[in-house]
């Protein structure tokens, strides 16, 4: 298990070197090219997390790979994360600083589940709305849970909107349980 807050740490200051030497974005793009270079390499992959590998020798290798392609501040995150063997943190320091990137940005993704499935007009008109409350580009992924009865339910962040038949049961629920327990004590005393 990987302690986002150490990849947090290592995120939040990649962000702030990027951001004030103006190479947001191709420090951005230098994490998700390695990402899918992770992705599509098994030897690479099992290479840069190799425990067995000596530290010398893999910050070298690096190096000599990447050094041409990549931003030096990029390389030096890498380098840091095989020195301090954190190489387990690579991938939370990425999401970590996508996150970052985007709220600096003003985008912020939402996850929007609905009972059935929405029509288009239907996902850009809420999609509208989101942008026009929060003031900020959303990016949507829509999923369909039949569970929810009907309505719609929108997770930013840590921000849920409950507009689902599910949830207005399911408080309806919990009020009836509190006055069934505030009556009760009434009775016993």
């Amino acid at each position: 298990m990987v302690d986002i807050r150490v990849a947090r740490r290592y995120a939040r200051a990649l962000f702030e070197v990027a951001l004030k030497q103006e190479r947001l974005q191709q420090t951005g793009d230098d994490l998700n090219n390695l990402r899918a270079l992770m992705t599509q390499s098994d030897e690479l992959r099992a290479f840069f997390y190799s425990p067995l590998i000596p530290r010398d020798r893999k910050i070298a290798r690096l190096r000599e790979a990447l050094s041409a392609q990549m931003q030096p501040h990029t390389l030096r995150l890498l380098e840091l994360l095989v020195e301090k063997r954190r190489e387990k943190f690579f991938e939370a320091v990425c999401e970590e600083f996508q996150k970052l990137q985007e709220a600096h940005q003003g985008i912020a993704r939402a996850t929007i589940e609905s009972a059935a499935p929405l029509t288009e007009a239907e996902q850009n008109a809420l999609v509208q709305k989101l942008q026009q409350s929060t003031g900020k580009t959303i990016i949507p992924t829509f999923e369909v849970n039949p569970d929810l009865i009907g309505g719609v339910r929108v997770q930013i962040g840590d921000y849920q909107i409950d507009g689902t038949l599910r949830g207005a049961l399911d408080r309806l629920r919990d009020q009836i349980m509190l006055e069934i327990e505030r009556r009760g004590a009434r009775v016993a005393s």
